[in-house]
């Protein structure tokens, strides 16, 4: 999985960018690097909506959506089968662990982007440094600085998407396990993330009435998921 994840992070803005790094291939990818391809493909829909604006074009310095991806694809799968493997089973299970995946694993996405300030940073050192070398004839050092540069982005989502992932393996079954009548609650908060990343994709495309639909979004699941814990409570 820390594999998968460096590489979507050189990919979405170093090398190639060929999209595999966008959460809708990105979370399918991770899924099947942990042997459950459902699993990632359940959570790539949602989040490539919620970050279908995070693009990097020019100086613009998006969120990290790689990283925030590939921990929630990873947290998901991974919690969902140490939950499996404890006897349980039920039907709002899935949707549940990814609830609490996307709140423990989002933020990640926000570290990423301070990351990739840094890395620009470095870079800019590189660029210096790549320009002496081709200066003084030496093209061959000169093209070694550029993998340098590719180095930094690499161990970012290398160490951090795996390093969320385990967090949320620890967290999310302990949690699930000390209420498991909160399933339905949960579940019904991954149709209510669901909704508002709707709405995210349609505000990032500049709809009409993206703003509407958006605090709208909020508002539905917000009251949907306090009319089921509401509900669990008398029952």
């Amino acid at each position: 999985m820390g594999l998968v994840a460096g590489l979507a992070s050189v990919e979405r803005k170093g090398f190639l960018q060929a999209m595999l790094s966008r959460p809708i291939s990105l979370a399918t990818i991770v899924g099947l690097s942990l042997g459950d391809v459902a699993g990632g493909l359940y959570v790539a829909v949602p989040l490539e909506l919620l970050w279908l604006g995070a693009v990097n074009l020019g100086a613009a310095l998006p969120v990290h959506e790689a990283l925030g991806t590939a921990a929630i694809a990873g947290a998901t799968v991974l919690a969902a089968q140490s939950l499996r493997g404890m006897g349980l089973s039920e039907p709002a299970l899935l949707p549940a662990v990814a609830t609490l995946a996307v709140i423990l694993c989002a933020p990640l996405a926000l570290l990423g982007r301070r990351a990739d300030r840094l890395a620009e940073r470095w870079n800019e050192r590189l660029y210096v440094r790549a320009e002496r070398e081709l200066a003084a004839g030496n093209a061959a050092a000169a093209a070694r600085v550029n993998l340098y540069g590719l180095a930094l982005p690499f161990a970012v989502g290398f160490v951090l998407a795996p390093l969320g992932a385990w967090v949320a393996v620890l967290v999310v079954p302990l949690a699930i396990e000390q209420a498991p009548g909160a399933l339905p609650a949960l579940a019904l908060g991954w149709v209510a993330f669901a909704a508002f990343a709707c709405a995210s994709g349609a505000k990032a495309m500049r709809a009409v009435r993206a703003s509407t639909f958006y605090f709208g979004a909020i508002g539905v699941g917000l009251c949907l998921v306090l009319a089921t814990a509401l509900a669990s409570g008398r029952s």
